[in-house]
């Protein structure tokens, strides 16, 4: 099939033959100067019959200059442009009647100044190596009464431009202004060809990577998310800066610079996707292959200034790459096989980015060094009717519906899943409301004061003040074992048969023994931690202690026995102990939330600063422990004994 750059060469001569019918010449020497009869059909290369010299002398552009022993070459057929300075010189002559042509020049963008008649022609500059561009096209106006021009090409190629294996010119193409923009529209055309797919592709995974980084932001615990979003937009970022480099759009730099370098970069988040949708944490050999990743940045410079050449670097990127791509669908298998189905998912589709950069690498670095231009074929476009497609663009658009279908399933799945938990966790809200009193009652010779701070994730601290029939007080702190609506609910079980039994008037080592016996009735209740203490007036204390944090008399440990948690044993015996408080004693009774509380650098509240403010009022010493670093519920219950109780 021809090109369009094809069809319209060959169909502007025979349009413009009504308007201009050629004569018939036979073809110049090559030193000799170019005459109207090529030329007039509309269009005639001028790549033929060159001189050319390597350094730099600005005399070299006058036409009375003598180029005789100069070397004559073929412009289109070079070869890649090699580094330095270089001038290249050619007369033509169109003749008296035909004044006013245009040269149409297919040229490193930055490489070249173009001198007519010794003087520089405005437009094209010798820039840095920044802003060079690969080969694009150019037209200049000639002017000249005798129609007769002596036309200089003065270029410097910079190391990272001949890195690419770059010809300096594709073509120089003489003709009349329609003819030549005609000419001009095809070849910009054929370059928006390629160019416009691939923008629009990479684009898609830019959007899709931004609504990944959405979906992050409301659902913050799926990491996956963070990680495939980073992943989209790196890509799309890459590649929107290496195709419009390859079409000339964009200087060959953002490739070295920000396109390649983000290659890497995918590669890591790549990995951390995979783990993460998978719910497995990465080794220390993957993390040691994540930093091994970023070492390839250390060449860009080398390859920069052309002492390491580009293809070494192009087999080193791919060399380096592979191992995730063949790595990580294996490990997708693996966990596939042992359970995780929807690792499966991604076996085929984790294949595609890194193999298909992979063999893009591999192409073009076979064909350079060593010849093999079987390989080239990798390189080439992929034709699907008037467009053309990278390799790469079609390997990311099929991993990014691949992908996109798989998330799809995900996030469907994570949002029934948290719209349950979120159910739970409200019912878990409402059953842990009632497991404290809303008020407390009046103890006669006791002042009371209760503080309970719930952490975030619903837990099952506990606590009751239950007047007996002597007029004695049952106070009751607990915590129950595990966190949710299961800890809730286990919570008001207890809480349900504490009320119960202590109607009874038991003794609190009797009430415990009886308590565990029917948790342990309830399959699955988990275990309870339980102080009991039953108080009179005349400040005599019973205490019976299940598991629990003993409590503090006067900012001192009471030492007091201790027996299993409730709902572990049915054999389970508990013992009494007896205090007796004095006149403005305190007795301070707290859960372990207290002591767990966690700073920011990970050191734990602790029994010291416990004991510390052991005295304090019950606010304050929940305040105190929340500001430290509140990981669970706090439950703090303080009583003291009143002076004038015994009158």
């Amino acid at each position: 099939m021809l090109s369009i750059r094809d069809s319209l060469r060959k169909a502007l001569p025979v349009l413009l033959l009504f308007a201009a019918p050629p004569a018939i010449a036979q073809p110049p020497a090559p030193n000799s100067p170019i005459e109207i009869t090529q030329w007039r059909s509309g269009l005639s290369e001028i790549n033929e019959g060159w001189k050319t010299h390597d350094g730099d002398d600005l005399k070299w552009a006058q036409p009375a200059f003598d180029d005789g022993d100069w070397k004559a070459v073929d412009i289109e057929d070079i070869g890649p442009a090699q580094t330095g300075w270089r001038w290249f010189r050619k007369h033509i002559n169109v003749g008296p009647d035909h004044p006013n042509i245009r040269i149409l020049l297919e040229g490193g963008d930055g490489t070249y100044e173009l001198f007519v008649n010794g003087a520089r022609v405005e437009g094209p500059r010798l820039q840095s190596a920044f802003a060079v561009t690969r080969p694009v096209e150019r037209v200049f106006d000639l002017s000249n009464d005798n129609g007769d021009f002596a036309l200089a090409l003065r270029t410097r190629t910079p190391a990272n431009y001949a890195a690419y294996h770059l010809p300096l010119f594709l073509s120089l193409t003489l003709g009349t202004p329609t003819a030549i923009e005609y000419e001009r529209q095809a070849l910009q055309s054929q370059r928006m060809y390629a160019l416009l797919p691939s923008l629009a592709i990479n684009l898609l995974l830019i959007a899709m990577g931004l609504g990944g980084l959405a979906l992050f932001l409301s659902q913050r615990g799926q990491r996956e998310y963070l990680f495939l979003g980073l992943l989209f937009v790196s890509a799309g970022v890459a590649n929107c800066f290496w195709i419009p480099q390859q079409e000339g759009i964009l200087p060959t730099s953002a490739n070295y610079w920000i396109a390649d370098p983000l290659i890497f970069v995918f590669t890591i988040l790549q990995i951390e996707f995979t783990f993460s949708f998978a719910r497995v944490r990465p080794s220390r050999l993957w993390r040691v292959y994540e930093l091994a990743l970023l070492a390839p940045w250390l060449l860009i410079p080398a390859v920069w200034t052309g002492h390491l050449s580009f293809d070494m670097y192009a087999l080193i990127e791919a060399v380096a790459i592979l191992p995730a791509g063949l790595l990580l669908p294996v490990l997708l298998l693996l966990w596939y096989r042992r359970g995780n189905r929807e690792a499966g998912w991604l076996i085929l589709p984790s294949l595609l980015p890194t193999v298909t950069l992979f063999l893009f690498d591999l192409g073009g670095a076979f064909a350079s060094m060593f010849g093999w231009a079987q390989f080239a074929v990798l390189l080439e476009p992929v034709p699907l009717g008037p467009a053309q497609f990278q390799i790469g663009d079609l390997g990311d658009l099929t991993f990014l519906f691949a992908i996109a279908f798989v998330m799809f399933f995900r996030f469907t799945r994570v949002s029934r899943e948290q719209a349950r938990s979120a159910a739970e966790l409200n019912a878990a809200r409402e059953i842990q409301q009632r497991l404290v009193p809303a008020a407390l009652p009046h103890v006669s010779g006791y002042t009371i004061e209760a503080a309970y701070l719930p952490a975030q994730e619903v837990g099952g601290d506990f606590y009751q003040v239950l007047p007996q029939l002597d007029g004695a007080t049952l106070i009751v702190v607990g915590d129950v074992s595990g966190k949710g609506l299961k800890a809730a609910m286990t919570g008001a079980l207890a809480i349900g048969a504490l009320r119960t039994l202590s109607s009874e008037g038991l003794a609190p080592a009797a009430l415990l023994t009886r308590l565990n016996q029917q948790l342990l009735q309830t399959q699955e209740a988990g275990f309870v931690t339980c102080l009991c203490a039953r108080i009179n007036t005349a400040g005599q204390i019973f205490i019976a202690n299940a598991g629990h944090l003993a409590p503090y008399r006067n900012g001192a440990e009471v030492p007091i026995d201790s027996g299993l948690p409730l709902g572990i044993a049915a054999e389970a015996l508990y013992t009494e102990s007896f205090l007796q408080l004095d006149p403005a004693d305190s007795l301070t009774l707290l859960s372990d939330g207290v002591l767990e509380a966690r700073n920011p650098a990970g050191e734990l509240f602790g029994f010291e600063r416990t004991t510390a403010i052991a005295t304090e009022s019950a606010v304050s010493i929940a305040k105190e422990a929340e500001l430290f670093g509140q990981e669970d519920d706090i439950t703090v219950l303080t009583l003291r004994f009143e002076a004038d109780a015994k009158r």
